[in-house]
């Protein structure tokens, strides 16, 4: 179970609310609200964020647990003890089997096919950060367009390739022969409602229109 499915959980019991309850106070389903504390649904964080300001908590537990670090003493630093090295050329055995658990992954520019860095990701059953290795793509957002959704530019979008829609979670996509990363929300008669998070932004079109690259399912800050 991810951190966000345990702060959800944890403030729903500390309500005294059941999922049912919880659903109907957000506008949700029942079985939606259980599969996201079961950790069977991925829920982004803008959606979190809702669902615990309903509870009267925040999505916080990250900057607490810097702060807890930043309290504990610090412990009485002992000397290693002296390690000799020695120089070691890598078999083409070693290499092999290095090539099958880390992945090299290209990063895109938002918008373009133009390679503009490189990612190297270990993969562990056939997973990356929990998502199939080879549903994943990388992105780099090119301007603040998306800053109301927390993305900037420079901040490099994990991508997992899908031809679905999930009401209001952020997609990379091509329409019109050009490619954009927005927030998506499905409406009635084929419609779909695009936005960049920012009032007055939004813009309706042709479900027909888009063809989905992928969900964007994290965000790497550029510092």
């Amino acid at each position: 179970m991810n951190r966000v499915a345990v702060k959800i959980k944890e403030a729903r019991l500390k309500a005294k609310l059941t999922e049912k309850q919880l659903a109907k106070k957000c506008g949700l389903s029942e079985g939606y609200i259980i599969q996201i504390e079961s950790g069977k649904k991925v829920i982004n964080e803008k959606a979190a964020e809702s669902i615990l300001n309903a509870l009267g908590a925040k999505l916080d537990f990250i900057d607490r647990q810097e702060e807890e670090r930043e309290e504990k003493p610090k412990a009485e630093k002992i000397a290693p003890p002296k390690v000799e090295f020695y120089n070691i050329q890598p078999t083409e055995q070693w290499t092999d089997a290095l090539a099958n658990i880390i992945k090299k992954y290209p990063i895109y520019e938002a918008g373009s096919n133009k390679v503009v860095g490189q990612k190297e990701l270990p993969i562990i059953g056939k997973r990356v950060e929990g998502y199939h290795w080879d549903k994943l793509l990388f992105i780099q957002a090119a301007d603040d367009s998306l800053e109301t959704l927390r993305v900037k530019k420079g901040d490099v979008v994990m991508v997992c390739l899908t031809n679905e829609i999930q009401n209001n979670s952020i997609y990379y996509f091509e329409m019109d022969q050009k490619k954009y990363i927005r927030q998506l929300r499905k409406e009635a008669n084929n419609r779909v409602i695009l936005s960049t998070g920012k009032k007055d932004s939004t813009e309706e079109v042709d479900l027909k229109k888009i063809k989905l690259v992928g969900k964007c399912v994290r965000v790497e800050h550029f510092l």
